[in-house]
């Protein structure tokens, strides 16, 4: 991950903040910078099998299976709301998914996060679609680009 889309994605953050009004605990905006950081180069960000295919596969206690398929389904839902849309499947559907996905880590690392994480997931998935949207065409051209 370099450090120039870090930069780039904490300012952004920043902006959506004073933008909506939505104070993020400074640790779950870290969250998304990171998540965002590091996948807007990775050309494979969706998993092998279908989403309920891999959520049925993640074990207790939870492995990081479980917090990558968690932050594949915010980064899926919060870039590209409407993925899923000509299978019939719905932004809801992938929200449920890392909601899960989120609350089984949370049982075995890092707790506190991960909770968090969980109970906003909603809220963070618009948060991350109102940051990526507002960032103008550039950032969904790298995000489509991949």
């Amino acid at each position: 991950m370099r450090d120039e889309y870090v930069n780039a994605f904490y300012g952004l953050v920043k902006e959506t903040r004073s933008y909506t009004g939505v104070n993020l605990p400074e640790h779950l905006e870290a969250y998304i910078v990171m998540l965002l950081a590091s996948r807007i180069r990775k050309n494979e960000y969706l998993p092998k099998n279908t989403f309920a295919e891999e959520y049925l596969k993640l074990k207790r206690p939870a492995t990081l299976d479980a917090k990558e398929l968690g932050d594949t389904c915010l980064f899926v839902t919060g870039v590209f709301p409407t993925y899923g849309k000509k299978y019939g499947l719905n932004r809801t559907y992938y929200q449920d998914i890392g909601i899960g996905s989120y609350g089984l880590m949370s049982e075995s690392l890092n707790a506190d996060l991960f909770e968090e994480l969980s109970n906003h997931f909603v809220l963070l998935s618009d948060f991350i679609e109102v940051t990526v949207n507002r960032s103008g065409s550039k950032t969904i051209e790298l995000f489509n680009s991949l």
